[in-house]
């Protein structure tokens, strides 16, 4: 959800990780969930959860968001959202950021279903886009997983599905696991119309990985 619907909170992130000593290679909840255990595990998330809601306050849509959101609609395509944020925080999105739009903008953020982070396993497995096209009887391939974390592009590739990267400064290196690559999340609106190339290696450096 962060860094792709809304701007990114990498300071934020960076806070969490240092302060639960997350190793480097493991993500943070995956490090709390499967490496600490009692009070140790309940202490971590109470601090993601503190952290996560003082990140809330500085949420604002991804520039171009609205652009995407209304050629989707205008072309019957269904969006849903897969994140390992907190419920609260898909909560304060959508009551508070999304309720300062204009209000011929607001029916664009129809999200269905919202998977946050008690659908398990979260990203990167693929089991909740799965989840997706089995609720929308679409397959699989047919569906676009957008995010702008290498977690986000695993997801999409090992359910079969087109992986797109939003692309900052920093997030430059997932370019290579994305069939498609963009700078403003509007630009997928090219990309969806014109199409575009999506390379088969991604899949196969994937499985390479997994071997």
């Amino acid at each position: 959800m962060d860094g792709t619907l809304t701007t990114p909170i990498n300071e934020y992130l960076k806070q969490m990780r240092r302060e639960i000593k997350v190793p480097d290679g493991m993500g943070t909840l995956e490090y709390v969930d499967s490496c600490l255990e009692g009070e140790a595990r309940e202490q971590a998330h109470r601090r993601i959860l503190e952290i996560e809601t003082e990140a809330m306050e500085h949420m604002e849509l991804s520039p171009g968001l609205v652009e995407l959101l209304q050629f989707l609609q205008d072309n019957g395509i269904r969006t849903g959202v897969i994140t390992r944020n907190n419920k609260l925080a898909v909560d304060h999105l959508i009551n508070n950021v999304v309720s300062r739009q204009p209000q011929e903008h607001k029916g664009l953020f129809a999200f269905d279903p919202v998977l946050d982070r008690s659908f398990k396993p979260t990203k990167p497995s693929p089991d909740s886009l799965l989840y997706i096209s089995r609720l929308w009887g679409i397959p699989p391939e047919a569906l676009m997983m957008v995010g702008d974390h290498g977690d986000d592009l695993l997801c999409g590739v090992r359910a079969g599905s087109v992986a797109a990267l939003l692309r900052y400064d920093d997030n430059r290196h997932f370019e290579l696991q994305a069939h498609v690559a963009v700078d403003r999340i509007d630009q997928l609106v090219e990309c969806l119309t014109l199409g575009f190339e999506a390379s088969s290696a991604i899949a196969d450096r994937d499985r390479a990985k997994a071997c």
